[in-house]
């Protein structure tokens, strides 16, 4: 993977019931004087889903109300809050050639021409209170220019008051984060928000890296809510999803790599499932994006088989480890930020039909640079039956990927492969990413492509389009790429993002299949529409590829 040496959040909580339910009536009342008085009063309104606390200034805490005082009077969290829109501070600090870039009227413009409509912008000062205030003589502008302007005339606030010295919990969190510590500063003295379930959030690098640092961009700013609301709609779907959940780690802390053994259902039960997701959390200490790891690299999830003695070893040897080859899932860590993914894996089901006990290997490579920073891993297989009439029942295992070059193909020859009799469905199940930039700034960076034929039938192709392209990546945002890390997340790449799954190649190959039969499947990568050309190296091909049988 490419390295760029410089920088380099999963929850929801249910929120409280807006709705009382009324019993009908079933008679007329008998209305007395006092009653009648009553009708006068105000109408009973719904609970607030304001929450009660306790409350807390760090990442992932319960927000606390306060009260700003801004350009338009005085504003109210707790009066405001309706569950429904995002909170986002930015404060302006001459000390801060970055955050000075930020607030600016351009910027803004910029900001709200791309975001969504259910966040309130916050804009404060740290300091030099002149300069700030020249921002705000020049913003209405920049509302004004905006289609939906009178939407945004009650949505961008512009705080009267020096951040640090507001009372209540809206300062408390700016003097708490002044007078921090950390372990490696980002943004935190300047940027924070509060999601729609009323948590603490950081926010991340908004810009584009340059060779001086950080080149500002306000527009990013709109990639956080467009995430959280992602983040919430994946929380309504998994708890409407009836599925049963095998733990693997829960807030474990890993360096590098760790083995965990589970327990599944036995063979009977694991026959009636015809779903498997995987759902991995990777936390940062502290929950802060500074106590992350700073690159984006491999990480994936392995199953183990009991490592074979070497025949030659003596009685004193030690015993064999685990051996951890197959491959059932990927992703690619983010640059400075935490993240959760849901993927489904369902072809890996062909693997654990037995049930029972497995064991199972969770890598991602040791994060070093610019100094030692520890994974905080949850992860659990998620089991269920969603109707599809059948579930994968075994496998074969196809081709390992390598260096992506002009010997590539003669490394990777045609493979026989016999499909069981009663096969309902023949399935393709590829993980393919690119990795290095040898020529061309590939395979991280060029749309490769990879085809496959079954008994030479109809090819099915994997390519990569977005590869290369200046915001493919941050383009994903809605679908689970984490937003705004602290590095060049925003590019487009050959088969994956910085901070999101690998989501799994599929093809059905069914029509081409022979079925209780042999037959033979052939696979080719190419640069483009091109073979590699001789003498060239174009990185490095990850891969890991099975032919999947459905019953």
């Amino acid at each position: 993977m490419r390295r760029v040496f410089f920088f380099a959040l999963p929850f929801a909580v249910s929120l409280a019931s807006c709705n009382k339910d009324e019993p009908a009536a079933t008679e007329t009342p008998v209305v007395d004087a006092a009653e009648e008085v009553a009708e006068d009063a105000a109408p009973e309104t719904a609970p607030s889903p304001f929450l009660p606390g306790p409350y807390g200034t760090k990442p992932r805490d319960v927000a606390g109300p306060f009260v700003a005082p801004t350009t338009d009077g005085d504003w109210s969290l707790k009066t405001q809050f309706n569950g429904e829109e995002h909170y986002v501070f930015v404060a302006y600090s001459s000390t801060s050639s970055y955050g000075k870039s930020l607030i600016k009227a351009t910027q803004l413009q910029k900001l709200l021409t791309a975001s969504p409509k259910n966040v309130h912008y916050f804009f404060l000062f740290r300091n030099d209170q002149a300069s700030f205030d020249a921002f705000v003589a020049s913003a209405p502008a920049a509302i004004d220019a905006q289609p939906d302007a009178d939407h945004w005339r009650t949505h961008v606030h512009f705080v009267t008051q020096q951040a640090d010295k507001i009372e209540g919990w809206l300062g408390d969190v700016f003097r708490e984060r002044a007078a921090a510590k950390f372990k490696y500063e980002l943004n935190d003295r300047l940027l924070f928000a509060i999601d729609r379930t009323q948590h603490v959030r950081e926010v991340g690098m908004l810009g584009r890296l340059g060779s001086s640092g950080t080149n500002a961009d306000l527009s990013f700013l709109a990639s956080e809510p467009v995430y959280w609301e992602f983040e919430l709609a994946r929380e309504k779907k998994l708890a409407a999803a009836k599925a049963t959940i095998v733990p693997v780690l829960k807030d474990k802390t890993v360096v590098e790599s760790v083995i965990a053994d589970i327990e599944l259902p036995d063979a009977a039960t694991m026959a009636g499932f015809d779903t498997l997701e995987t759902d991995l959390t990777m936390n940062c200490e502290n929950h802060r994006d500074g106590d992350c790891g700073a690159w984006d690299y491999i990480s994936d999830l392995r199953l183990c088989e009991p490592g074979v003695p070497d025949a030659d070893a003596g009685p004193d040897a030690p015993a064999p480890g685990p051996k951890c080859d197959l491959e059932i899932a990927r992703w690619i860590t983010s640059y400075w930020r935490e993240g959760r993914w849901v993927t489904d894996i369902s072809g890996m089901l062909a693997f654990l039909q037995t049930g029972g006990k497995k064991s199972l290997r969770w890598y991602a490579s040791k994060q070093w640079d610019p100094r030692p920073a520890n994974y905080v891993v949850s992860l659990s297989l998620r089991l269920s039956n969603t109707g599809k009439g059948m579930h994968p029942v075994a496998a074969k295992k196809l081709w390992d990927g390598g260096g992506l070059n002009s010997t590539y193909a003669a490394s990777h020859p045609p493979i026989a492969v016999d499909i069981p009799a009663g096969t309902k469905k023949v399935e393709l199940y590829a993980l393919i990413t690119g990795h290095g930039s040898d020529t061309g700034q590939c395979a991280e960076f060029c749309n490769h492509t990879h085809h496959f034929t079954l008994n030479g039938g109809t090819k099915r192709s994997q390519t990569f389009p977005m590869a290369q392209s200046i915001d493919g990546c941050r383009k994903r945002v809605n679908e689970g790429v984490v937003p705004n890390q602290h590095g060049t997340w925003y590019f487009g790449r050959g088969g994956w993002c910085p901070g999101f799954d690998v989501a799994p190649f599929l093809a059905d190959v069914t029509a081409d299949a022979k079925i209780g039969g042999a037959n033979s499947i052939s696979y080719e990568a190419l640069i483009g529409t091109s073979a590699p050309a001789a003498g060239s190296g174009y990185g490095n091909i990850d891969l890991s590829t099975y032919l999947v049988f459905w019953k």
